[in-house]
């Protein structure tokens, strides 16, 4: 499959973003102060969340929890970031 001219440019956005590094680490130490989430599957994680790497086309990343919730995307079961302690998101 081919990519288009419009997954091409958001893959280049989402590989210069400094956050796509800490996301391919699974950082721990960057949970809670930002998300990501994933077009194709609809949920939202933690950096740290031991999913197999997204494809970064369809890759978007929020400052909150919320945002990506109103975003329409629901919490990843696996790294549960609805679970974070508010102490742990800043």
């Amino acid at each position: 499959m081919s990519m288009t001219a419009a997954d091409s440019s958001r893959a280049k956005k989402t590989l210069r973003d400094p956050r796509w590094a800490l996301v391919l680490a699974r950082s721990a130490e960057a949970d809670g102060r930002f998300f990501y989430s994933v077009r194709t599957t609809g949920v939202y994680c933690r950096p740290s969340c031991g999913a197999r790497p997204a494809r970064p086309e369809n890759v978007r990343f929020h400052p909150t929890r919320e945002d990506a919730r109103q975003a329409g995307f629901r919490p990843c079961k696996r790294c549960r970031p609805d679970r974070l302690e508010p102490a742990e998101v800043t």
